[in-house]
């Protein structure tokens, strides 16, 4: 598309204050891109930065020397996103929802999938967006020396579908501006304590984090009348979560999408007690649903587009119980070829952390009762563009099952049961229901006439 030129350009906050704070303080993040005589927007090159700080209760920074063995930390793999709860975008015509990405956190963690561990440990990932191959990585960026240290700088982009799929300029014009919220997430929700049995160094009643120096900076692209004009509309990839519960060790779920150009489900499913608000485990884990064998998908009730079960072959409690407990692997890998081409939109990936390694890693972590590692992504998914690029499936009024057989509330051996082991008191993973968080991942379109998104 011709551009005359290009501009850059530096938002601050609408809220007109200095620092924002998680409790206790400002705890939503509100920015205006104005609309500009002959300039169009490139989403993809809005990039969100300041410092995060970090203090164990209003007077007292967390310090680099109170780490010790554990400490807190942030999902590894998420780094600074962590924090992020929520983000709208708005048109400042009419004050108009154009998309609200809820689930910030998990749909940005399993979408982190397709990332190879060393990328974590490198370049923009790792000293940009904090992230890290270790939890103890990602910790060591959170301490400072001292209260009126302004922290850890970053830049991240934001993960959503307009913001990060959207391929093309928006019609400030026509949208009559840009409104973004971005809402901060709980402390207890965002952080987590390695090591629960610590005792030391935990996050404890008034603990904290506080934003400052908060910046929105990205390019105004300046094009002719003409071809400005002639922008009608944006399309883009949106993500809805579908929540439902798994209840018994042979469950089968439904949901109805209703959508028009499917792209891929992915289901990511977590203990009912370790979904949010627990700070002695990582609330945005994604590992395999505890002790699956088998699961089946369907379309109204004929199987589809599989038409037989994904066997997990062995699952956990079929291994030997002397196998060694931080090396228990189970397994498809029929289950991982469909989960990474559903997460990488092909086959072959690249890279992936659906790995036999991450999974033991996670296993090991939930019968220690401990966190030393988040960078497990374990799900089930299906591409529903088949590896076809820019194919999608309509299913306006149709039904979507998956029937699951686990673990869950049974007694079945070598799982995570609240049992203690060579001294180690697990987690109860297998003795709780779980939640399933189904993400549906789609093609919609905006249009400037009515400022509506199709699903």
């Amino acid at each position: 598309m011709p551009y005359l030129y290009k501009k850059n350009f530096e938002q601050v906050p609408m809220n007109n204050v200095t620092e924002f704070k998680a409790n206790n303080g400002v705890n939503i993040i509100q920015f205006l891109i104005p609309s500009v005589q002959g300039a169009t927007l490139s989403t993809k090159d809005l990039m969100f930065s300041g410092n995060l700080q970090v203090n164990e209760d209003g007077t007292t920074a967390y310090n680099q020397a109170q780490f010790g063995a554990g400490g807190i930390s942030l999902d590894s793999v998420l780094g600074l996103h962590g924090i992020i709860d929520r983000v709208d975008i708005l048109s400042a015509r009419g004050n108009t929802l154009i998309e609200q990405r809820l689930n910030y956190q998990l749909i940005t963690k399993y979408q982190r999938g397709v990332q190879a561990e060393s990328n974590l440990t490198n370049g923009r990932f790792n000293n940009q967006q904090l992230c890290s191959s270790a939890v103890r990585g990602t910790r060591n960026y959170l301490g400072r020396g001292a209260f009126d240290d302004d922290g850890q700088d970053f830049a991240i982009q934001l993960n959503t579908g307009l913001m990060k799929d959207n391929n093309q300029v928006l019609n400030l014009g026509a949208i009559g501006g840009l409104m973004i919220k971005i809402y901060m997430s709980e402390p207890i929700n965002a952080f987590f304590n390695i090591n629960p049995a610590q005792g030391a160094n935990v996050i404890g009643n008034d603990f904290n984090y506080t934003l400052k120096n908060i910046k929105l900076f990205g390019r105004y692209n300046y094009m002719t009348p003409d071809v400005i004009n002639s922008l009608s509309g944006v399309s883009y990839r949106k993500t809805d979560n579908l929540l439902s519960v798994v209840q018994s060790s042979n469950d089968t779920l439904t949901n109805m999408p209703q959508v028009s150009a499917l792209h891929k489900m992915v289901y990511v499913f977590q203990p009912n007690k370790e979904t949010s608000n627990n700070k002695d485990v990582n609330n945005t884990a994604t590992n395999q649903l505890v002790g699956l064998s088998s699961y089946l998908l369907s379309l109204n009730g004929t199987r589809m587009p599989l038409d037989y079960d994904v066997k997990i072959n062995p699952s956990v409690p079929e291994l030997p119980t002397t196998s060694g407990q931080n090396a228990r692997v189970s397994g498809n890998s029929e289950q991982q070829y469909l989960a990474i081409s559903a997460l990488n939109d092909q086959f072959p990936p690249t890279h992936s952390l659906s790995n036999a390694k991450n999974q033991a890693k996670a296993l090991d972590n939930q019968l220690k009762n401990e966190t030393t590692s988040t960078l497990n992504v374990d799900v089930i998914g299906m591409n529903y563009s088949f590896n076809f690029s820019g194919y999608s499936v309509a299913v306006p009024n149709d039904l979507m099952s998956i029937n699951v057989e686990s673990s869950v509330l049974t007694s079945q051996p070598n799982l995570p049961d609240g049992s203690t082991v060579n001294g180690n008191t697990s987690r109860n993973i297998r003795g709780q229901s779980q939640t399933q968080n189904l993400f549906i991942e789609y093609d919609a379109q905006l249009s400037y006439s009515n400022m509506t998104s199709g699903r």
